[in-house]
């Protein structure tokens, strides 16, 4: 691409203080529909309304309008068809979206050095600010809203406040001076230039990075992670994407064998326990009295029990411990005797192997949505939702993805059922009494980042 073929472009939002705006190269020879599909990705929209592209001086002739063409509208152009540079060389362009709320834009040519070839096709240069929140109510509602947000003691504050969250979701920054620049440019080039983004072609969730750069701890191919964000609309995987990055969730662990057996510590005793030969259950199929006494002693589940603490069918944590562990696949029941599956044979005394097989096996055996949810609540520990708000995040992700409650929004209780299974796991490596609202510790953080990958 030559250099003469690039524009800098400056892109305003009129009538939001403080200004929103942004300057970018582009390929001039991009269509106008391709600069719409940048200036969403620039600014910040969700692409979830109407929009047009119009001259903003049509030099003693009607402005030319662009946009998707419908037998409604016959004087519009269509936007695929016409070059960028072909319309905006008479006239800076006004670029509206949304026409209930009508965000309007102002599109012009700056002066400026652009680069040459072996650049992306649009390439962020500078900006600040976020664009408003989707659905805020123009300029006039958005600044109402963010004022309203902003004083705790304003009569709308907890409304505005709950609509916020709802609508904005925990993605998406809500603080009006919030600018991510290096998570724009990666969407950029996810959409413009996929062959450069470094992001492997199999992968629709655009969190997978080509086998030549991909190390041993980063996100897999097959992560539920990666399958969930694949399913959610475009302009909310780019605001998953961004988060992922801003957080850190999807960076390496780095965790020690020290760590790992402390957090799958009932797992690994458990695999080590039965061993490779196996152990043999009672006559009714329960685990031996002796080794329920062991392994309640060695937890340390003991302590304040009721009871001996040696009947499987009596002893709760020892019944789930052995439950979950048949769910996630670890162990089986095989001609009266317990025994480790072939994966798990090899986590003998391993307690890293361990934690692997207790990180994926955790989605294994659960229904469509409860794997979404057991996503969410996992990504809500890690990324450091607040207690109080990870219910409501889990039930944004769910609906961004097309789950739906049949008699309208998703209560708590409704996100408590579809995670319980989750929630349970989580209960026996890092104690009975968590739960999604539970503070997150270190090692729970640890262990949601590699149950993620």
């Amino acid at each position: 691409m030559d250099s003469d073929e690039r524009l800098l472009l400056r892109v305003s939002l009129l009538d939001v203080e403080p200004e929103v705006w942004r300057t970018f190269e582009i390929d001039g020879q991009l269509s106008v529909g391709q600069l719409h599909r940048a200036l969403q990705i620039v600014m910040g929209w969700r692409e979830s309304h109407l929009h047009d592209v119009r001259e903003e001086s049509g030099a003693g002739k009607e402005p030319l309008r662009w946009g998707r063409p419908t037998g409604d509208d016959p004087d519009v152009l269509d936007e695929d068809a016409w070059t960028i540079v072909g319309a905006i060389e008479e006239s800076p362009l006004l670029y509206r979206y949304d026409f209930g709320d009508g965000w309007e834009h102002r599109v012009e040519i700056v002066p400026g050095e652009v680069s040459g070839a072996g650049d992306p096709p649009v390439l962020l240069r500078d900006g600040a600010n976020r664009a408003p929140w989707e659905d805020s109510g123009g300029p006039h509602g958005y600044d109402a809203n963010r004022a309203a947000l902003a004083d705790p003691g304003h009569p709308d504050h907890a409304s505005i406040r709950e609509w916020v969250e709802e609508t904005v979701g925990p993605w998406s920054p809500v603080d009006p001076a919030a600018f991510d620049p290096l998570g724009v440019q990666s969407e950029l080039n996810l959409l413009f230039n996929p062959g450069g983004s470094g992001a492997h072609p199999a992968d629709m969730s655009g969190l997978v990075t080509v086998d030549a750069l991909r190390g041993p701890d980063d996100v897999a191919l097959d992560s539920p992670l990666v399958a969930y964000a694949g399913e959610l609309p475009p302009p909310v995987r780019m605001e998953l994407r961004q988060h992922l990055h801003r957080t850190g969730v999807l960076a390496p662990t780095g965790m020690s064998p020290e760590t790992a057996a402390r957090i799958v510590r009932p797992f690994a005793w458990l695999v080590d326990r039965v061993g490779t030969d196996g152990v043999d259950l009672t006559s009714a199929g329960w685990l031996p009295p002796q080794m329920v006494l062991e392994g309640m002693t060695e937890l340390g589940w003991l302590e304040g029990w009721i009871g001996k603490g040696n009947r499987e069918d009596l002893t709760p944590p020892m019944a789930n411990l052995r439950q979950t562990a048949t769910r996630m696949g670890i162990v089986r029941v095989q001609k009266g005797r317990l025994r480790l599956a072939a994966e798990a044979k090899k986590a003998v005394g391993d307690p890293r192997r361990v934690l692997r097989l207790v990180a994926r096996g955790l989605y294994r055996k659960l229904q469509d949505a409860e794997v979404d949810a057991a996503v969410l609540l996992l990504l809500a520990f890690a990324d450091g939702t607040m207690p109080a708000q990870r219910w409501r995040s889990i039930a944004f992700g769910l609906e961004m993805v097309g789950w739906r409650h049949p008699d309208g929004d998703f209560s708590r209780a409704d996100i408590t059922s579809v995670a319980g299974q989750t929630e349970d796991l989580l209960g026996i490596l890092f104690g009975w009494r968590v739960r999604m609202d539970a503070p997150a510790t270190d090692d729970l953080r640890l262990f949601a980042r590699e149950a993620l990958r």
